[in-house]
């Protein structure tokens, strides 16, 4: 079931909160998510996705729902209580701590700032095109025309996030051709 990744990249096992795959439909580039790795929300995730977009019978297979135990639920209403996270939020901390995953992919900057103090990688939907760009997945053009369509999502960043992004993706583009 393993994806493959650049050549020199493992393939990434990854848990998803429901902000990058709504903020990745709605740009129309949540297939970009797949390219990095597994990809897994827990169930909570998959009806609040489902609740704001209708994917219905089109979603994606590799987008695995996962069923969290009993003791998981506990864990994740605890710390909805205590870490200020929403249920989707909590039950994908408790997943992405259960498969020892390597990105917590998450929009929420309180659940990242939680996240990253409790050792986990964080990325978010920039992340996920800036990614794409790195391993050449997605061309200098192909970057900033997702740059582009992502700022016009529901996703809130500010204006100099969005302007770094897109100097980051032509910095790159001008390293590339140097290097040819």
């Amino acid at each position: 079931m393993g994806l493959k990744g650049s050549r020199s990249e493992k393939v990434k096992i990854i848990v998803c909160d429901s902000g990058p795959v709504i903020h990745l439909h709605e740009a129309g580039i949540l297939p970009l998510l797949q390219k990095i790795g597994e990809v897994f929300l827990p169930q909570r995730v998959q009806l609040e996705v489902s609740s704001i977009i209708n994917l219905g019978k089109d979603w994606p297979e590799w987008l695995q729902v996962i069923h969290l135990s009993r003791d998981e639920l506990k864990e994740a209403k605890m710390w909805t209580k205590i870490g200020d996270l929403h249920e989707g939020e909590a039950e994908a901390f408790v997943l992405a701590r259960s498969l020892k995953v390597d990105w917590l992919l998450t929009d929420d900057s309180s659940a990242r700032f939680f996240a990253s103090n409790m050792g986990l990688e964080v990325h978010g939907s920039l992340g996920i095109v800036l990614w794409n760009v790195v391993h050449k997945y997605l061309s200098r053009k192909e970057g900033i025309n997702a740059l582009r369509s992502l700022r016009k999502t529901s996703l809130w960043l500010s204006v100099n996030i969005f302007k770094e992004a897109e100097r980051a993706i032509e910095e790159m583009g001008l390293r590339n051709k140097r290097l040819k």
